[in-house]
């Protein structure tokens, strides 16, 4: 949240000129003033505006009172009269309310440290303001968006949440409610326009409003909704819903006209240029084609007709063409694309000048998406005073940005960004999780380019991406004071806002851990599928590093665990909207893997001959039944009529969101024993259970095939990373099983879990304790049952090394990228942390403001110290965020030298494979060395560009096996 709201919670604040855009600091009241009390012994005092005012002033002023009442039972009359009683609140805009004008012109209210500013207000209390009137809380707003962002400043202070209708987030009910004395001062905000696109309307939000506006439609009913939501975000900018589903925003009557009295800029996407909504408003029959370069008088008709009825509203108009809808734009074979859109420009702008206007006054963006910003890159002109609102691959992360030259344009810069996406390589269109550490460092890198002046967000149906909404808001809001919060510190705050304070570290944690799984891949993204075949086995792998798919089952099992024990701690009014923003989500992911990663773990299952394959392929199918269940509780809140029908959980009928694949099996008649160990897909058994399909059982379990690894050993044991392996011993037929493990020496443990069906996960470690410093042994364990054994063989390293230490284990070296052992910058830049940002989470990024490196030797660098116990070839896998160069004066390299060998240099961007880096959330590169000596090795990766972002590091001699996830990391316990 913006940090102007969370100082709420300490004190009023005051900016002082000078200070960053949304900055604010406290400024404390006389000792001798007393609070202001806004309900006292069942009564509150009356809200006073002015008549002339602008109409969000009394819109506000109205939900104010409102949120008064939802907190104490008392509802503050609003009033355009004279004051009166002997306590009032007066509202209202410096030169746009007499009331105002007055107290500032009698010198009771000073408002010249907001003099200027855009959307600024002030807060104070007034002694005297009136005749009969004793005090009055006053909020004066340098413009009609700055008053009603002061009073619901007011509403949050009171406890309660923006998201109080959109999210059914309660407040704690207060039959008393007083404020403090001292006084807000609040200034503008640190982006011009900050707002949202609801876009992909079709199974959730257009729907909903079809059944609770009276237009049947995306209409006035529900843009009110949006319009109020939008200000208690201190949004100012909308982007309204746009398929073919919904009516043009402008053609329901009495959008446009409510949007005004909101205080809501208008403007239409990427696609809809000069605000025309081509699917609904274009008329083949009447007007022909939409090709400006065959039909370009009635093209440009159209954007004309649209001028002429909207300009009296505030606008930020999109220039440009592309295609009717989301399409590149139709002009034909020979056509100069572009001489045709600089054309384009120069004709939309003109219409400008036909009502009046001239076009360097009015805001307009040119939005470089997709195609178009190939267009652009052929050095097409545009307008100085024109945004340029850059955008990102519909993934969230940022194509390019502004370089030097024109960061210096008077039209500045903006962002167009998404945290919900239709389109290839894969939609995600069902639950938001774009995490706030990723859209925290992409706006970083925009903010640091100077793109401020507008910034829009794509949340699909603003259900469920509340969170990544609000974050990016606040983010636009207040820059600095956000960004310093972190995700971790921003999710705590949030929480707190909205569930109180006792609970706001576990949620903040719970959802960091939310972030990070669905960060590594998609819930939407499971189906390793594009989107309308059936899904594929994944490459999370069941059968290395400990059962990595395995491991994503239990740790989403163990969110949802937590998830519902907070739950029944929170206050009873709390409940709804924790399902909603936090719950249902997590749920609903935690479902979608385990119905997919069990279904895998079927076919392994069947593969391998286990009676148990068919209890997975059975769970899979149960965890689709309860997402269903899930998605009906979520609409079924607020008594099941509110929300009826807004949550749909298979978006787009895509494959992934059905029951998937499975595989079964037909047990033997009898019990039986079979044997699997870590790392192999194959398994020991004497009668395997028998799969239904054997070949396409096979070849899915093959996906997972370490080759060399066998089935009768498990991997070095190794006492620098006291690892643990499993073997697993289980039924393949029907009847109890009883299983015996006997370690062949002391120095064995073995420890036992039982899994479905009575399989037995046997968790081999080694007493440390009982082997000599420098001692190699070897041992084993049987493993007998139904009248049968299998011997599995162990081997131990007794090879101690220092707490913290990277070592090599099993072949590899893997670490995450701030495991560094110093930073060395460069003019005080370099590789700086970047906490809970990655599929790690523990990223590094070059600094925005490094320059390109000339000379790699001279680059900043991050140092690492390794232990080897190989020698010879190695291959360095790095890996990085899916992100672009900053803008086209840079490149995305790194280079890496070990033991102070020539430095490689690496351009990630070179040869990458867009589709499949943005659904794994990470790009691979390599580079070849060979290490002369076992022993301690120094690896320096140099940060040559700016904004590339290290995630992790394997240095492998031979011994990586095949996961989705780099492996865990080899540091010494």
């Amino acid at each position: 949240m913006a940090l102007a709201r969370i100082l709420v919670a300490l004190s009023l604040a005051a900016t002082i000129p000078g200070l960053t855009p949304g900055q604010a600091l406290a400024q404390r009241a006389p000792a001798s003033m007393q609070g202001f009390d806004l309900v006292a012994d069942g009564a509150a005092p009356t809200i006073f505006v002015s008549a002339g005012d602008a109409p969000v002033v009394g819109i506000a002023a109205r939900a104010f009172a409102g949120d008064v009442e939802r907190v104490s039972g008392v509802r503050p009359l609003v009033s355009e009269a004279a004051p009166s009683g002997r306590l009032a609140i007066l509202a209202g805009t410096i030169g746009g309310s007499p009331l105002i004008d007055g107290l500032i012109a009698s010198k009771r209210l000073t408002v010249d440290k907001i003099a200027g500013q855009t959307e600024a207000y002030t807060i104070a209390l007034v002694e005297n303001p009136a005749p009969g009137v004793s005090r009055a809380l006053v909020i004066a707003g340098t413009d009609r968006r700055g008053t009603a962002y002061g009073l619901f400043r007011l509403s949050e202070r009171i406890g309660v949440s923006p998201w109080v209708w959109w999210a059914d987030v309660n407040p704690t009910r207060r039959t008393q409610l007083s404020l403090g004395a001292e006084t807000i001062v609040q200034g503008a905000p640190s982006v011009r326009y900050r707002g949202i696109f609801i876009n992909d309307e079709d199974w959730s939000i257009r729907p909903w409003a079809a059944r609770i506006d009276p237009t049947g439609d995306m209409g006035p009913t529900t843009y009110a909704h949006v319009f109020e939501l939008l200000l208690r975000l201190r949004a100012n900018f909308l982007w309204p819903a746009m398929h073919k589903v919904t009516s043009a925003f402008n053609q329901v009557q009495g959008n446009a006209e409510l949007a005004d009295r909101y205080a809501i800029v208008m403007g239409a996407s990427h696609a809809e240029p000069m605000l025309r909504n081509n699917v609904a408003e274009w008329n083949f029959q009447q007007r022909g084609e939409y090709n400006y370069h065959a039909n370009g008088p009635q093209v440009l008709d159209y954007w004309r007709d649209r001028v002429r009825i909207n300009y009296p509203y505030e606008n930020v108009y999109t220039v440009g063409m592309r295609g009717i809808h989301d399409s590149a734009v139709e002009a034909g074979k020979g056509v100069d694309g572009v001489k045709l859109l600089e054309k384009v420009v120069s004709d939309q702008r003109a219409l400008f000048r036909d009502v009046g206007k001239d076009p360097a006054t009015v805001p307009q963006i040119f939005v470089p998406y997709k195609e178009v910003l190939d267009v652009y890159r052929k050095d097409m002109k545009v307008p100085d005073d024109v945004t340029l609102a850059w955008v990102d691959d519909n993934f969230g992360y940022i194509r390019q940005l502004s370089t030097k030259a024109e960061q210096q344009r008077s039209g500045g810069a903006g962002v167009y960004y998404h945290i919900s996406y239709w389109g290839t390589p894969n939609d995600y269109l069902w639950l938001d999780t774009t995490p706030p550490a990723l859209i925290g460092e992409e706006m970083g890198k925009a903010y640091a380019t100077d793109a401020r002046r507008l910034w829009v967000v794509n949340v699909g149906d603003i259900k469920p991406g509340e969170k990544g909404m609000n974050y990016f808001l606040d983010l636009a809001y207040d820059f600095e004071g956000t960004s310093k919060l972190g995700q971790r510190g921003w999710l705590t705050h949030w929480a707190g806002e909205n569930f109180g304070g006792e609970q706001a570290e576990a949620i903040a944690a719970l959802l960091g851990d939310f972030y990070r799984l669905n960060y590594a891949r998609k819930p939407e993204h499971m189906g390793w599928n594009d989107g309308e075949t059936v899904p594929r086995a994944t490459e999370f792998s069941p059968v290395a590093y400990g059962d990595e798919a395995g491991g994503r089952v239990a740790e989403f099992r163990e969110l949802d665990r937590r998830a519902e024990m907070i739950a029944a701690r929170l206050p009873a009014e709390k409940r709804d909207g924790f399902y909603h923003l936090v719950q249902y989500p997590i749920r609903g992911s935690a479902l979608m893997n385990a119905k997919i990663l069990d279904a895998d773990r079927s076919f392994l299952y069947a593969h391998q001959g286990r009676a148990s394959a068919n209890l997975y392929a059975d769970s899979a199918a149960d965890a689709f039944r309860r997402i269903k269940q899930a998605t009906a509780t979520y609409n079924a809140v607020g008594g099941g009529k509110k929300w009826a029908g807004f949550m749909d959980d298979a978006p787009r009928f895509q494959a992934v969101f059905y029951t998937p694949p499975v595989a079964r099996v037909t047990p033997a008649s009898a019990p039986g024993l079979g044997v699997a160990v870590e790392g192999s897909i194959d398994a020991w058994a004497e009668r395997p259970a028998k799969a239904v399909e054997a070949a396409d059982t096979s070849l899915r379990a093959r996906r997972w095939q370490n080759p060399g690894i066998t089935n009768d050993r498990l991997p070095m044991f190794e006492r620098a990373t006291d690892r643990k392996y499993f073997v697993d011993a289980f039924n393949t037929g029907t009847g109890a099983l009883d299983v015996t493990a006997t370690p062949s020496a002391a120095w064995i443990k073995v420890a036992r879990e039982t899994q479905p069906g009575g399989d037995q996960r046997l968790w081999i470690s080694i007493d440390w304790t009982r082997l000599k410093n420098g001692e190699t042994a070897s041992g084993a364990v049987e493993i007998s049952g139904a009248g049968v054994r299998r011997r599995i063989a162990i081997e131990a390293r007794n090879l101690p090394a220092r707490a913290g230490a990277l070592v090599e284990d099993n072949g590899i070296v893997a670490f995450n990228a701030d495991r560094y052992t110093r930073i060395q910058p460069v003019g005080g830049l370099g590789w700086q942390r970047m906490p809970d940002l990655g599929r790690s989470g523990h990223a590094l990024q070059s600094n925005v403001a490094l320059p390109s490196a000339g000379d790699p030797a001279l680059a900043p660098y991050a140092e690492y110290r390794f232990h080897a116990t190989s020698s010879g070839k190695a291959t360095l896998r790095a890996t990085l965020l899916p992100g672009f160069a900053l803008n086209p004066e840079h490149k995305l390299r790194y280079g890496v030298s070990i033991d102070d060998g020539p430095i490689q240099v690496v351009d990630a961007e070179q040869g990458r494979d867009w589709d499949d880096g943005v659904q794994r959330a990470a790009i691979a590169s390599a580079t070849n060395w060979s290490i002369a000596r076992p022993g301690e090795h120094r690896l320096r990766i140099y940060a040559l560009d700016p904004a590339v972002v290290l995630d992790s590091i394997v240095i492998d001699f031979g011994g990586l096996l095949h996961s989705y996830l780099a492996p865990p990391e080899t540091v010494a316990r």
